[in-house]
């Protein structure tokens, strides 16, 4: 997912994992940036269609709603690592660590990549996120998982009306690398 600075990255993060788990895939959430209990509160207010400011006002009622739509769905575990701490193979034993439970996920999402840590630093802050994305499209290959993550346009693509791939902010090589990439666009 592509877009400017407060386009709703995150919120299309959430979405999508929101969907594969009430389709039954397990989803594992990685946030780097915004905490895990907001990430949470949002996904319960979604759940429950109730808005986020309302979540602790109506908390018995948003938590039947909850718990009666994970009964059917697949499992949803989010975890929070401080900003350019968290690498691809931390990323990795992270996901072993559920496999040895017998916990398999169909489906990771990084809140988001461009701020993670690459396994080896380079002084090339190009080849550093290079080498993380590579190295999460190894994860996903490696463990049969769909990943998704977030990537930020440069200041061209936040004005454009449709952010194109060269828009990405800081290294070309990230479009190079995903599947897919989609746009988040918004004018004023």
């Amino acid at each position: 997912i592509m877009g400017g600075a407060k386009s709703g990255k995150t919120t299309a993060l959430i979405g999508f994992a929101k969907a594969a788990s009430l389709k039954g895939f397990n989803v594992l959430y990685v946030t780097l940036e915004v905490s895990s209990s907001i990430i949470a509160e949002r996904l319960d207010a979604s759940l429950s269609d109730t808005a986020v400011r309302e979540v602790c006002k109506h908390i018995h009622d948003v938590k039947n709603k909850v718990k009666d739509l994970a009964a059917k769905a697949g499992a949803l575990k989010i975890h929070e690592f401080p900003s350019g701490t968290f690498s691809p193979n931390m990323l990795r034993a992270l996901i072993q660590r559920y496999a040895a439970k017998s916990q398999r996920f169909d489906l990771v999402v990084v809140d988001y990549a461009d701020i993670m840590a690459p396994n080896f630093r380079y002084n090339d802050p190009i080849e550093n996120s290079k080498s993380v994305y590579v190295d999460l499209r190894a994860i996903a290959s490696e463990e049969d998982v769909a990943m998704l993550t977030a990537t930020q346009t440069n200041r061209e693509g936040y004005k454009a009306t449709v952010a194109k791939a060269e828009h990405v902010a800081e290294d070309f090589n990230k479009v190079r690398t995903v599947d897919l990439m989609i746009s988040i666009n918004i004018t004023d």
